[in-house]
């Protein structure tokens, strides 16, 4: 069509050009004029044909000088190379920018490619002339720079606030809002930096505003981190006493004028973020509290009649409430203060004994609460301390002087080489009936009474020996057979013939510690490793080793060698570990011999902490800690007064990246010291029957010791006139206050437990009734 300056007549071509649906016009670079065109060209910049053949540098005067002296250079060298170089050169076309041939365009930012040609121009009776036939040959993609404009739009009407700040924290730009939002809190400068902007904003509690902007900086300038995050509190300066929540994202960049190092900040409202988070934790409190609402229907927990939480109990409590978010009252606070500053010890329950006495008028009888108090509380009952101030030197008169009924207690030891070889031979080939009993010790329930029968009365020394040799410790640390034996018949000789404190009872706690560590989780958690479990047997046989058959207040109370010895500190059970050790450093009985000295040091350590534990004025601080150190790894027990809730969030029981266990040895400890506690109060989880039997034991127990009391002079201890009730009467306080708590809260950290927990609690159910029967029993006969 006319290219490369061929002749072009627009009488023949002009009606070839008008049906191209592409824009074709001719043009005139020395008038400075288009000439003619088709329809698609004045369709194209939508005007008629006169106004398309106008001059065009009558419109020239709208554009700036540059984009004038621009169009000229275009102008001339279009001139040049295609009218009179005869070349085809191609050009970009942008609306809005002044173009040799182009007039204006109404559709904004539209990019064309045009191609100019060269043709030499006849017809209409006028001479050839070199003229540019220029033809619209595609609308292309915007350019970078179009970009880079929508994209400075899309920046400005963002509603996110957006900085760039350098090294400094000096502003280097700001998209439109943005600098709005700092005009209207710093009001107008020329220099605003990052420092100040932070400073209008509070804190989230944990930085000021001054720190928040230096680990900001630091976070992306020294540190090179990818992002730096943190929410700001932000008061509104346009509705006062409203405030919002903001949230900064701080991404490292590069100035692209400077080329040097620069923030990128964006700052986003989170105000309906903050209060859908708020809404979803009250939500999630009320499902939380529904929760456990239900599962206290489906398995109540028991709660003491009295408050039993310690200080330390309280105060965890609190920390953990306020961990998972819930909100903490004034008056929650100041109660824990209160707490803290009238306790004398913080492992303790706070004004334990006015507790008792006040519920001794309604929920406990006056000296069940006494013999509560003299069990577990280190101050002596007040009701025996005005009673021995009215009594005078009558009742003095024993005090201070050894009770020498109690000097010749223990039991003469009849082991032989005989008797030795005989119990060895013994296990070797069990009689059917010794193996009938044996074969329940994996039992939750379990008769030591029978066991002590089939066993001719070696119940401890023949089931020592079974389960040293059958979870193979014996073999592992070579004990010597000989001397383990001995040494297991020396101590059961040592257990006098009380009614309660006894070998049997030695051999009961034995298979409940037994029974605990083996299927009630202690070895399947890590807790019990081969020394821990050998300390635990060893620990259980020991236990009450040449127990007087009294209690410790008694022996401090007629001054007994060994309260003078131990300085009233736990007396019997320091004598149960002294004594005992000091047969197994001898060589008669040394049956750890070849035990390396460092694992011998651990089970030495771990036996003294099991045995002293089970001495009942340490009771609730052991508790205490206890639920303290499964709070701290994940079990939560949230019930009131100390027992704990059902509800375990996570496993108390650690473990590592690999999975294998992660056992402090603190926690080791006391896990083990509480696991020996539960198997001393054993019979507890025995069947009901078996359960009643010790119970008369011990209260026999207890009524022996009241008769010494009132040979010595002494006011007979609560519970222990066999002229009054005994103990008997006081077994569902006791369940109440200790027992049970102290099984649940080993159930929730070992859940395989259960079942002895279980068991507690039918015992108590039955003590229950009986105390329902009695009750009513004795309102018929005040009504006649």
């Amino acid at each position: 069509m006319g290219t490369n300056g061929e002749v072009l007549d627009l009488g023949v071509h002009a009606q070839v050009f008008e049906i191209c649906a592409a824009p074709i016009w001719i043009y005139d670079s020395t008038f400075c004029v288009n000439v003619w065109g088709n329809k698609a060209a004045l369709e194209l910049f939508c005007v008629d044909e006169a106004a398309f053949k106008l001059p065009q540098l009558d419109v020239l005067g709208q554009f700036t000088p540059e984009q004038l002296r621009l169009w000229k250079k275009l102008n001339a060298q279009v001139h040049q190379d295609v009218e009179v170089e005869k070349k085809e050169i191609n050009v970009t076309v942008i609306s809005g920018e002044p173009v040799p041939g182009f007039m204006k365009l109404d559709k904004p930012k539209l990019v064309l490619k045009a191609s100019y040609k060269p043709i030499r121009l006849k017809g209409g009776g006028e001479r050839e002339r070199d003229l540019t036939l220029i033809q619209v040959t595609a609308q292309v993609a915007p350019t970078v720079e179009d970009n880079q404009l929508r994209l400075v739009e899309m920046c400005n009407n963002h509603p996110m606030f957006q900085f760039l700040f350098d090294e400094s924290g000096k502003l280097l730009a700001a998209n439109k809002r943005a600098l709005c939002n700092m005009r209207e809190h710093l009001g107008s400068c020329e220099n605003y930096n990052l420092q100040n902007y932070l400073a209008i904003g509070e804190c989230d509690g944990s930085l000021g505003p001054d720190e928040m902007y230096k680990e900001a900086m630091e976070a992306i300038f020294v540190l090179d981190q990818p992002c730096h995050r943190f929410p700001q509190l932000r008061w509104s300066k346009r509705h006062p006493g409203k405030y919002r929540w903001v949230l900064y994202e701080m991404w490292p960049s590069i100035d692209p004028v400077s080329q040097q190092k620069a923030v990128l900040v964006c700052e986003q409202n989170i105000s309906q973020v903050k209060a859908l988070e708020e809404q979803i934790k009250k939500q999630n409190q009320r499902l939380e509290a529904q929760l456990e609402e239900a599962l206290a229907q489906r398995d109540p927990v028991h709660k003491p009649a009295i408050d039993i939480d310690t200080p330390a109990d309280k105060t965890l409590k609190l920390l953990d409430k306020i961990m998972r978010g819930h909100e903490v009252s004034a008056r929650e606070a100041i109660e824990l203060r209160d707490a803290i500053i009238q306790a004398g010890d913080l492992r303790q329950p706070v004004n334990f004994n006015e507790q008792l006495m006040k519920n001794s008028q309604t929920v406990l009888d006056s000296e069940v609460s006494q013999s509560l108090i003299q069990l577990l509380s280190s101050r002596r009952p007040a009701k025996i301390k005005e009673e021995e101030e009215e009594e005078g030197e009558d009742h003095g008169a024993g005090q201070g002087h050894a009770d020498q009924d109690l000097r010749h207690i223990y039991a003469r030891s009849n082991v032989t080489q005989d008797s030795v070889k005989a119990l060895i031979a013994m296990h070797k080939n069990l009689p059917d009936e010794v193996l009938d009993v044996l074969a329940k010790v994996d039992d939750w329930q379990f008769d030591a009474f029978k066991l002590n029968e089939v066993s001719g009365g070696r119940p401890l020394s023949l089931l020592s020996y079974a389960l040293l040799k059958r979870c193979e410790v014996a073999d592992k640390f070579e004990m010597d057979d000989h001397r383990l034996v001995k040494f297991l018949m020396r101590i059961e000789d040592g257990y006098p013939n009380n009614p309660y404190h006894n070998r049997i009872h030695a051999a009961d706690v034995l298979q409940s510690l037994h029974v605990l560590v083996v299927r009630g989780g202690l070895i399947g958690h890590g807790y019990c490793d081969e020394v821990s479990l050998t300390s635990c047997y060893l620990s259980a046989i020991i236990h009450d080793f040449e127990h007087k058959g009294v209690n410790n207040d008694y022996l401090i109370r007629v001054s007994d060698g060994l309260a003078v010895l131990y300085n009233d500190r736990s007396p019997m059970e320091n004598h149960h570990l002294a004594a005992s050790f000091q047969l197994m450093n001898s060589d008669e009985y040394n049956f750890l011999r070849k035990m390396p000295n460092k694992l011998r040091e651990t089970l030495r350590k771990q036996i003294i902490e099991m045995v002293l534990a089970t001495d009942m004025k340490q009771h609730f601080a052991i508790h205490s800690m206890f639920q303290a150190k499964m709070q701290l790894n994940g079990s939560v027990p949230s019930g009131g007064n100390g027992s704990g809730g059902k509800t375990m969030r996570t496993s108390p029981h650690p473990t590592s990246q690999d999975g294998h266990k992660m056992i402090d040895e603190d926690q080791r400890s006391l896990v083990l010291q509480v696991a020996l506690k539960c198997a001393d109060l054993g019979h507890l989880a025995s069947p009901r029957i078996v359960h009643k039997k010790w119970v008369q034991y011990l209260e026999e127990e207890f009524f022996r010791q009241g008769d010494r009391e009132k040979q010595n002079g002494l006011t007979v201890s609560p519970l222990m006139d066999r002229d009054k009730n005994g103990i008997s009467k006081s077994q569902v306080g006791f369940f109440d206050i200790v027992a049970l708590p102290l099984f649940q809260s080993f159930a929730q950290a070992f859940q395989d437990a259960t079942p002895m927990l279980d068991a507690v609690k039918d015992n108590y159910a039955m003590w229950r009734e009986e105390a329902a029967v009695y009750t009513n029993a004795n309102s018929a006969r005040s009504s006649k």
